[in-house]
């Protein structure tokens, strides 16, 4: 067979279970026909072949972003994105000139402001109504997990003093009961369905930019766990893939409600029957949310937060799901083929979520689930060999696994201790655990794997992206968080390789360049094998290519 793209005089890791390294690659009709050393590839070079020589230049599977917002994230697209601003003044400043330059703006909706910047009951309207009170502003913190509201929200969503707080949820409130302006968890619905929904055109306008970033970051796959079935988001999607626009895998899991029982299941299934129509979208799995987050003090935990976390003093957290109801939706989900992808950032949420994958196995019996717990802030240390034992993939957010502002947030709320225990990872690798890692996209506003990889490995904030620390001159930065946790180098690459591919039942198409397989890979500038590890997260992607075909370009 002759080849249409030969690679040739280069590093290629290839990922694979030797974790071998070639020098060249042929690629025909989108997939590898050859890789091996540069006198073996000659053989399939022709004429038309077209060859590029990397002179040394490294080559690595193209990532897959394994759990991101690519659909919420539209809201930074068609409304305003706050990431990267640290205090009120510039919050609010940004939203007035955002209006201002949008004459007749109905409503302003967007996303990004850090939580650290208002530790305890969270931002106030007041702030938010001096850049408008004429139209609904209404913005979600970067973790998603809380959201801010000027005056005209409210109103228009109805809340007032008397308004309850929702199930798993917290309206922060001022002295005389009446909203403050933050809502959180399951409260920021109460603004959020007083809203429109995006439309296709703008949740395509949202995928497409999405799309053109992560090629640049060397993505080709991305999975988005908090789709809503029947919504606008996939029906964006759907189209994008049938008018051919698609140029990435997308994966997702549709929202299950933790006030409903399992009979919920089988409308889950009919709409991925529904759904499941294309090649490069398709619905795999269903999202549960099991805690909140440690800087809203809603994650769940074995034991109590602090004091100065402000609650009563045996409060744990929010266990959105009771047990029983968990173990039988788990059990029909995964009765039913799916997986189930869950959110867990306290050690009693990932426990809880163990129990049931246990449950489901014991009433289904054994089968190549692949369910995955996500994110990881805690854990119990006699809960990590239970992924293994489970088939459980770890999809951790090694980005986040540094000294940073919200780490002594999360510390006054936690204590000292624990917090210097949180995102755990080396230990899951050590004991033989598939880990999957993402950046949780617009969480982590540059989700550059680079930067991931770094941090994986070093436990410290790198120089050239460190979006949640004020002052990164300041020693206390520098320190690495829980360095027993570094992670080695290829395991962190395969985290985002080969991993993510088997997380996603791809691997046997992508994930590591082996004959057969798609040739979804990048070239990189850098030599990330080679350079000190401090230096990794300044590599960047030269090229991306995905199915044969280059989608990316310097």
């Amino acid at each position: 067979m002759k080849a249409d793209l030969v690679l040739k005089n280069g590093v290629i890791y290839k990922a694979d279970s030797a974790r071998t390294i070639a020098e060249a690659l042929a690629v025909a009709d989108g997939k590898i026909i050859y890789v091996g050393d540069n006198n073996g590839v000659n053989e399939y070079i022709t004429e038309t072949t077209e060859i590029v020589d990397l002179q040394g230049k490294l080559v690595l599977p193209s990532f897959f972003e394994g759990h991101t917002h690519y659909t919420k994230a539209t809201a930074t697209v068609v409304g305003i994105n706050l990431a990267g601003m640290n205090t009120e003044a510039e919050y609010v400043e940004a939203c007035r000139n955002f209006i201002a330059a949008r004459p007749g703006i109905k409503l302003l909706r967007g996303q990004g402001y850090l939580e650290a910047c208002f530790p305890g009951e969270g931002p106030h309207k007041e702030a938010l109504d001096k850049a408008s009170t004429e139209i609904p502003i209404v913005v979600q913190a970067e973790t998603l997990h809380s959201l801010w509201a000027n005056s005209k929200a409210i109103e228009l969503a109805g809340i007032t003093k008397a308004t309850p707080d929702p199930k798993n949820g917290r309206i922060e409130r001022a002295a005389d009961g009446t909203p403050s302006g933050c809502f959180r968890e399951t409260a920021q619905d109460l603004i959020l369905n007083a809203l429109p929904d995006f439309s296709v055109a703008e949740y395509k306008e949202g995928i497409l930019s999405f799309q053109k970033m992560a090629h640049q970051y060397g993505f080709t796959g991305a999975y988005d766990p908090w789709l809503m079935a029947g919504g606008n988001s996939i029906k964006a999607l759907k189209e994008l893939e049938a008018e051919g626009r698609l140029q990435m895998r997308l994966r997702g899991a549709y929202w299950a409600d933790p006030n409903q029982d399992s009979g919920q299941v089988a409308a889950l299934v009919t709409a991925r029957d529904e759904d499941n129509n294309g090649d490069l979208f398709k619905i795999n799995a269903v999202k549960l949310f099991m805690d909140g987050v440690l800087e809203s003090v809603t994650a769940y935990l074995l034991q109590p937060y602090t004091a100065k976390a402000g609650r009563a003093p045996d409060w744990r957290g929010d266990q959105i799901w009771s047990t029983d109801n968990m173990n039988k939706v788990v059990a029909a989900i995964d009765k039913a083929g799916m997986g189930i992808h869950v959110h867990c950032a306290g050690d009693a949420a990932v426990k809880q979520t163990l129990d049931a994958i246990a449950y489901a196995r014991q009433e289904n019996g054994p089968r190549d689930a692949r369910h995955c717990i996500t994110h990881i802030f805690l854990v119990d240390p006699k809960d990590v060999v239970r992924f293994k034992e489970l088939d459980t993939v770890a999809m951790t957010n090694s980005y986040w696994a540094q000294i940073d502002e919200t780490y002594f947030v999360n510390g006054s709320y936690i204590g000292q201790e624990r917090a210097d225990r949180t995102f755990p990872l080396n230990c899951f690798f050590k004991a033989g655990v598939k880990v999957a890692n993402a950046s949780d996209y617009p969480i982590t506003a540059v989700p550059n794997p680079f930067v991931g990889i770094e941090i994986g490995i070093t436990r410290i904030a790198p120089d050239n992206y460190h979006p949640w620390i004020f002052n990164y001159d300041d020693p206390k930065f520098h320190k690495p968080l829980w360095p027993e946790e570094s992670a080695d180098l290829k395991d962190m690459i395969d985290s985002f390789t080969i991993n993510q591919a088997y997380a996603n039942f791809i691997d046997d198409i992508s994930g590591s360049l082996e004959l057969g397989k798609y040739a979804d890979l990048i070239i990189v500038d850098k030599n990330i094998l080679e350079i000190a590890s401090e230096d990794i997260g300044t590599a960047k992607v030269e090229a991306t290519y995905f199915m044969g075909k280059k989608v990316y370009a310097v």
